[in-house]
């Protein structure tokens, strides 16, 4: 999160610090993690938290969403060769730049998906993930050189694609149908039962982004 040591800056400068910083309809498009914002030190600011070292110790390749609206949004995860820092993302400062690409593609698959919609919060649509709810989110063993290797090459297969939002579904999501074929060939599942899942996922009310009493088709 923006700390009191820090302001959005309105461009790039040198020496602002860039920033994963939405998650909505124009935030982060890609599985790639883009900067799309800046901090600056405030004017005259002299506590020990303006100093942009310590702050970048905070950062991650790997960074998790902490909350997204579930009919807008496009991603639970962002990943890349570069660390950042997150405003409403949650960086994951333990993993290499290709076991983040791996975790990245998981996270973002429908296995992913269902397991961190788990822990909703208050909000259906709009749901606010806490730490500990998704460090309980299982997810493969990234030692594994198969399983590492399958995922990342997805990844790297995937990075420039546009990902759409959650409520264009399954039809307009080539991508998410990759992650979860690439998910099933690393981990020795049912490709066509996770299309199945993805498929039943987007028919959920809150994500297509109708509300009580509505319908729709398919």
């Amino acid at each position: 999160m923006l700390t009191s040591a820090y302001e959005r800056a309105d461009n790039g400068a040198i020496g602002d610090i860039p920033v994963i910083d939405s998650k909505g309809a124009k935030g982060q498009t890609t599985i790639e993690s883009q900067p799309d914002g800046f901090w600056t030190v405030k004017p005259n600011e002299k506590s020990t938290y303006s100093d942009p070292e310590k702050l970048l110790r905070h950062s991650g390749h790997l960074l998790i969403t902490f909350g997204q609206d579930t009919r807008t949004g496009r991603l639970t995860a962002v990943a890349g060769d570069v660390r950042y820092i997150g405003n409403s993302w949650m960086p994951v400062k333990s993993v290499t730049p290709t076991e983040a690409k791996a975790l990245a593609v998981f996270l973002n698959s429908t296995p992913g998906r269902l397991q961190i919609m788990r822990n909703a919060g208050k909000k259906l649509d709009f749901p606010i993930y806490a730490p500990a709810a998704v460090s309980n989110v299982r997810i493969p063993d990234i030692r594994d050189e198969k399983i590492r290797q399958t995922l990342a090459a997805c990844w790297e297969r995937t990075r420039d694609m546009p990902v759409p939002q959650f409520r264009d579904g399954d039809s307009q999501s080539e991508v998410r149908a990759l992650w979860d074929e690439a998910v099933a060939k690393a981990l020795g599942w049912d490709s066509a039962e996770l299309g199945e899942l993805r498929r039943l996922l987007h028919r959920e009310p809150h994500v297509r982004g109708l509300g009580y009493g509505q319908y729709g088709d398919g």
